[in-house]
């Protein structure tokens, strides 16, 4: 999940930061960083689709977190998955190999009557899917939280977000566990926040201003920081052998021209080097920089930047590999959470009741430490939050 090693090489611009440095402000949220967390606690009712009401405890984390945030006089902005982008295929079918395992290793160990070590493999097992997500909107639409859908990665959605300003639904930060926001040029990005709101803060101007820092990136723009990230390997290409996110670095430093950076690479590795990698590489490179998000002003798709007329010539065959084009009136339904962004299919909302949900969040929520707030505000005392440009109700 991410840039390997990307955090650790980044750690001497990480600074420590409290959520309420934002206070009044707008903050993106990586939603399925916080559904993976918060599922860890019910893993095993997940993976056997359990009728317990353990398996919400999911949704409990979630909206603990949202609260603490609101409480904070933060504005959270939730943004989900949608489809995965073709060249993401061979990482998905990989983490569904590692986890189908890790599912049947879980299960024979519940046989044997080993608990502790069933429960670790669940939690490697478990997965979140869009009926999950779907869930928890009902709950965010119920409370008046401001959440999208992307049209495929959550990540290019929030560095969009980030672009924009406040009154246009922009953020100023966005709070993930995921470094790719780094590598899509997010401007400010908030890692590994805790129940208390202490986290990580990397603002990526402040890595190409620094004089004395090492690593330097002096000499980088966003362009070679970027084009860094994807030779050290991604989730939509793995590294050339022998290449990591130092000898990234070093080669980006020394050319400062990722064509030659790629030219120097073909005649070192040779053969250990795919025929298709430069192809491949100038791909995930457009991911990064021009991938498809949605935008709520136009409601339609479009790319977080213009492609320019080199890239579309060079990519003749076509743009699919961004993800397919959706039409308006899907991508509007996919934003709102109506629709599955991977079947097409509609969400059956009928049978989801948030005061269900939000019963099952206070019994299992014992665990939590006694804050000034609730896990759910009152619907009849809860201030009436104005309903954004990110989800309207029919």
């Amino acid at each position: 999940m991410g840039i390997k090693d990307l955090l650790r090489f980044m750690k001497p611009f990480i600074e420590p930061v409290h959520i309420k440095k934002y206070a009044g402000k707008r903050v993106g949220i990586d939603a399925y960083s916080w559904l993976h967390k918060g599922a860890y606690s019910c893993s095993m009712e997940i993976c056997l689709d359990s009728n317990s009401e353990k398996k919400l405890r999911y949704i409990a984390y979630f909206m603990h977190r949202v609260n603490f945030l609101r409480h904070h006089k933060i504005t959270p902005v939730v943004v989900f998955d949608g489809a995965n982008i073709p060249c993401k295929a061979a990482t998905e079918n990989e983490r569904y190999r590692r986890r189908k395992e890790n599912r049947e290793l879980a299960i024979a160990k519940l046989k044997e009557g080993h608990i502790q070590g069933a429960t670790e493999l669940f939690q490697r097992a478990v997965s979140i899917t869009p009926a999950m997500a779907s869930q928890l909107i009902q709950i965010l639409k119920s409370e008046n939280v401001e959440f999208v859908v992307a049209p495929y990665e959550a990540d290019a959605q929030l560095a969009y977000l980030a672009t924009l300003e406040a009154e246009k639904g922009g953020v100023v930060s966005v709070i993930t566990e995921d470094s790719d926001l780094i590598a899509y040029g997010c401007p400010t990005v908030t890692f590994k926040m805790d129940r208390y709101g202490n986290g990580e803060e990397l603002v990526l101007s402040k890595v190409f201003d620094s004089v004395s820092s090492k690593p330097s990136f002096r000499s980088f723009d966003k362009e070679l920081f970027t084009g860094m990230c994807v030779l050290a390997g991604c989730d939509f290409l793995p590294s050339v052998p022998g290449i990591g996110i130092v000898k990234a670095h070093s080669l980006v430093s020394k050319y400062r021209n990722l064509d030659r950076v790629l030219s120097v690479l073909k005649i070192e590795k040779g053969s250990q080097m795919p025929e298709d990698y430069t192809k491949s590489f100038k791909e995930a490179l457009a991911v990064f920089q021009h991938a498809r998000i949605y935008d709520a002003e136009i409601r339609e798709l479009k790319h977080i930047k213009p492609l320019t007329e080199q890239l579309l010539q060079y990519l003749d065959e076509g743009l699919d590999f961004l993800g397919p084009k959706i039409p308006p009136s899907v991508a509007v339904a996919i934003a709102e959470g109506k629709l599955d962004p991977t079947t097409m299919e509609a969400f059956d909302c009928n049978n989801i009741e948030p005061a269900k949900f939000q019963n099952s969040v206070e019994t299992t929520d014992n665990s939590r430490q006694a804050s000034c707030f609730m896990v759910f505000s009152s619907h009849k005392t809860r201030e009436k939050r104005k309903t954004g440009k990110f989800f309207k109700h029919t």
